[in-house]
């Protein structure tokens, strides 16, 4: 089952589909920070990272999305060393 999950998925497309959430999903938790923070100054109040909805799924978001960036690059470059492994092997 290990090879056939390896070789069955195109594991690189869905590492740079991941890849960019996160790139977006960072942007984002950081622009919402900033608006909040200029918007609090300017209302004498505070802004945090994780006072409201949206931040915290943002956050979670990118958590998730970077941990499936991290796994999905893992089963990429294990299914190509595997096929190079296979073609030097045959090679023999």
């Amino acid at each position: 089952m290990e090879n056939k999950l390896k070789g069955k998925f195109p594991w690189g497309i869905f590492a740079g589909i991941c890849a960019v959430i996160v790139f977006y999903t960072i942007i984002g938790t950081v622009a919402a920070y900033l608006v909040l923070s200029v918007i609090g100054g300017a209302t004498t109040e505070g802004a945090g990272l994780f006072d409201t909805w949206y931040q915290v799924l943002l956050f979670v978001g990118d958590i998730v999305f970077g941990a499936g960036f991290v796994l999905f690059t893992a089963l990429y470059i294990a299914r190509k060393a595997g096929s190079k492994r296979e073609e030097k092997e045959s090679r023999s």
